[in-house]
C-alpha cells in the first residue's frame, strides 16, 4: 500500500480508464467493436460495377449524386446499365459465377456501402476495366497481391473513395513509390505560405501518402493476434485531395498533385482537402466513453452471414488511437485494505500487551474482527464493485484500465476474499480459534493476490473479446 500511494497518482489525479495524455495506438484484426452487417445488400455484381463506374476515372466524386445511386437496393430493375461497357457487363457476370461477394445498400450504421470481395486478379480486372483512379502505391500492392495469390487473399473495393486492401493486413506488401515513378505538378501556389503548418491534432495521428510539414508517422505498427502471426503490419496511408486529384506534396511553394490528373473547377473551390481521423466512441451505460480516433482509410471485411444468407456480416481491420473520458478513481478499496491492516496491528498489540492468557486474547481479537468488522469490509467492497463494475468491464473490453485501477481491483480481491473466508470460518459457542487455518489462509492470500495482480497486468492493455462480443454492436450504434 505504501508503494501504491508513493509511486502512483492514487491519492491525487488517478483515473479509472486512461486519459488523453496516456492514449495509445492499437491495431485490431476484424475488430468486434466495429462489427455490424447489411441486410438484403447482396446482389448482382454488375450493380456494384455500375456504382464504381460513377467515379468516371476521378479520385473522388460528388456526394449527393453518388449517395442517391448508392442508396438503392441491389435489384436490377432499379438501374440503367447503358453506361456500362459490354466488357464491364461480362466481367460482372464472371464475378457472379465465381466466389465473389458483391454488396451495396445501407448498413446497420445507416451508412451507404458498396463492397466487392473477390480474388486479387478479379479486383485488378475491375480496376482496369472501369479505369478506377487509385493511388499508384495501392496499384502496385494489388499487382503484387495477384503475383502472390497463393500466399494470401487480397482485395476489396469500397466505394465513397476507392480503397483496395488485403483482408488480412499482414499480407500488405511493403511498396515504395518513387517521385520518378509518379511525377508531380504544381496545382496551387501559396507564395511562401504553408497550408499545413498549423493543423488540428486529428491530422497528426496517422501516416499520409504525401510529403508535408506535418509530423511523419511510420506505417509499420505493432500487431498481435494476427492470422499469420505477424508482430508488425503496414497500416494504410491517408490521402489529401486538391481539385479532385490526389496530393503528392504540400510545402511553402504550394500544393503539388499527380501530374497525370486533370483538376476539376468544382473541386478546386473546396481548396485543400485532407483526410482526417474520426472519433467513434464506445460508451458504457453510465455515459463514460472510450474515445477511438480511427484511421479513416477504412478496411471493411464482409462475409455472408451463416444464420441469414440475405445478410452480410461486416467487420473492420481497425487502426485507432484510444483514450477515455476522465473519470476520477475511488480510493475505497485501498481504504478497506488499510482498515484490515490496522485491525491486524490492533489485534497484535492486544495479544502482546494483555496481562491474561495469550490464547484468550487471540480468541477475543479474532472474534472481534469477525463479528464487527468483516461485514463492514464486505459491504464496502460490494458497494464499490456494484457501482463501478461497468467502468471496469469497459476498461477490460478496450484495454484502457490504468495502473491505479489494477491496484484497486487487486485490493478488492484481497479484501473480499479475506473477509468472506473469515466470516465463513468464524467460530461460535466454544470460542475456539482455528489458528492453523488462519495462518495458512493468510499466507496463501499473499501468493494468490500476487497472482491476481500479474493476471490483471497481463490483460491490462489487451482488449478482451469475450466481454465485448455480446455488446459491441449495441454500444457502437449508440
Amino acid at each position: 500500500m505504501l508503494g501504491l500511494i508513493t509511486t502512483t497518482d492514487y491519492l491525487s489525479d488517478a483515473a479509472v480508464p486512461i486519459k488523453f495524455d496516456h492514449g495509445f495506438f492499437a491495431y485490431t484484426q476484424h475488430d468486434l467493436s466495429m462489427a455490424g452487417g447489411c441486410t438484403d445488400c447482396v446482389g448482382p455484381c454488375k450493380i456494384g460495377l455500375l456504382k464504381y463506374a460513377f467515379f468516371n476515372g476521378q479520385a473522388i466524386t460528388s456526394a449527393p449524386g453518388f449517395s442517391a445511386l448508392m442508396g438503392r437496393a441491389p435489384k436490377e430493375s432499379l438501374y440503367d446499365f447503358s453506361n456500362l461497357s459490354a466488357e464491364a457487363i461480362a466481367l460482372g457476370e464472371e464475378l457472379d459465377s465465381s466466389d465473389a461477394i458483391c454488396q451495396s445498400g445501407i448498413n446497420d450504421w445507416g451508412a451507404i456501402t458498396s463492397i466487392l470481395t473477390a480474388k486479387p486478379k478479379e479486383v485488378l480486372d475491375v480496376v482496369k476495366v472501369l479505369n478506377l483512379n487509385i493511388p499508384p502505391q495501392t496499384m502496385r500492392e494489388l499487382e503484387l497481391g495477384v503475383e502472390r495469390a497463393d500466399e494470401t487473399q487480397f482485395g476489396k473495393i469500397s466505394a465513397g473513395a476507392i480503397t483496395i486492401f488485403p483482408e488480412y493486413t499482414e499480407c500488405r506488401p511493403d511498396v515504395t513509390v518513387e517521385d520518378s515513378t509518379v511525377e508531380s505538378k504544381l496545382a496551387f501556389a501559396t507564395d511562401g505560405s504553408d497550408l499545413l503548418s498549423d493543423v488540428p491534432d486529428g491530422l497528426k495521428l496517422y501516416p499520409y501518402s504525401f510529403t508535408s510539414s506535418m509530423p511523419a508517422r511510420s506505417r509499420v505498427v505493432p500487431a498481435s493476434n494476427t492470422k499469420y502471426g505477424a508482430s508488425t503490419i503496414l497500416e494504410p496511408e491517408m490521402q489529401a485531395y486538391y481539385g479532385g486529384c490526389r496530393v503528392r506534396e504540400v510545402n511553402t511553394t504550394g500544393v503539388y498533385i499527380e501530374d497525370a490528373c486533370k483538376t476539376s473547377k468544382h473541386w478546386e473551390s473546396y481548396g485543400l482537402m485532407v483526410q482526417t481521423s474520426e472519433d467513434l466512441p464506445l460508451c458504457s451505460t453510465g455515459g463514460v466513453c472510450i474515445r477511438n480516433y480511427f484511421n479513416t482509410q477504412w478496411e471493411v471485411i464482409s462475409t455472408i452471414s451463416a444464420e441469414n444468407p440475405n445478410r452480410t456480416a461486416i467487420a473492420h481491420n481497425s487502426y485507432r488511437t484510444r483514450y477515455a473520458d476522465t473519470v476520477g478513481i475511488s480510493v475505497l478499496p485501498g481504504v478497506v485494505v488499510i482498515q484490515i491492516l490496522l485491525m491486524g496491528v490492533v489485534s497484535l498489540y492486544q495479544v502482546m500487551s494483555h496481562k491474561h492468557s495469550v490464547l484468550l486474547t487471540q480468541v477475543w481479537a479474532y472474534r472481534c474482527q469477525n463479528g464487527r468488522m468483516q461485514p463492514i469490509y464486505l459491504a464496502q467492497i460490494s458497494y464499490h464493485l456494484i457501482y463501478n463494475l461497468d467502468l471496469y468491464l469497459l476498461g477490460f473490453a478496450t484495454g484502457t484500465l490504468t495502473m491505479e485501477s489494477i491496484a484497486n481491483l487487486a485490493c478488492c480481491f484481497f479484501a473480499f476474499s479475506y473477509s468472506f473466508i473469515n466470516m465463513v470460518k468464524a467460530r461460535s459457542g466454544d470460542q475456539k480459534l482455528d489458528r492453523e487455518f488462519r495462518l495458512m489462509w493468510e499466507a496463501m492470500q499473499i501468493a494468490i493476490t500476487a497472482a491476481v495482480v500479474i493476471g490483471l497486468k497481463w490483460v491490462q492493455h489487451t482488449p478482451l473479446a469475450a466481454i465485448i462480443s455480446e455488446n459491441a454492436q449495441i454500444l457502437r450504434k449508440s
